[in-house]
């Protein structure tokens, strides 16, 4: 019995799997829909197959209806963990920025900034001379003759691996 409890678990790795290569399709074949659209369609897929292929062990084994109930709900729990985990990994650059354009916002209270003051201060320029600073700050880059450099080795692995998942789930 151990060992049909342990292949339970490819359900909801399949599930997450699923959910992986759909938002990767989904966000180079679909254009103009949000990227929350998305991923809430790439997630409620990536259930959906988990809880057929749990639904196909689950009658296939001689368990109880409790033992069944019990373990198509941990599973879908556990899915939904997976996945929500992996939105988050989307999700984690565009929440940080909004939330510090929502402080800015509410340091203004209380009359709020508007769109021109918004747009001035986050420009695309801004932006990423602000990230360069806090880069050079924090040792991970050097400026030398006009040009960047990396100075730890780890950071460009790291760099690497989220600009490799971003153009894999973003198509960017």
């Amino acid at each position: 019995m151990p060992e049909k409890t342990i292949l339970l678990l490819l359900a909801p790795a399949a599930g997450l799997f699923a959910n992986i290569v759909l938002q990767a399709a989904l966000s180079r074949l679909v254009i103009g829909a949000g990227h929350i659209r998305l991923q809430f369609l790439s997630f409620g897929a990536g259930a959906f197959l988990t809880v057929i292929i749990l639904a196909a062990m689950l009658f296939r084994w001689p368990f109880t209806a409790a033992d069944r109930a019990g373990y198509l709900a941990l599973h879908i729990l556990i899915y939904a963990c997976f996945g929500f985990c992996f939105f988050n990994v989307i999700s984690a650059n565009l929440s940080s920025l909004r939330i510090r354009i929502l402080k800015e916002m509410l340091e203004q209270d209380p009359v709020p900034m508007g769109n021109a003051a918004l747009s001035a201060r986050y420009s695309a320029h801004e932006m990423l001379l602000s990230r360069l600073v806090r880069l050079q700050s924090g040792g991970q880059i050097e400026a030398r003759a006009g040009r960047y450099y990396l100075r730890k080795s780890g950071i460009s692995l790291i760099g690497k691996f989220f600009g490799a998942l971003r153009r894999l789930l973003l198509k960017a």
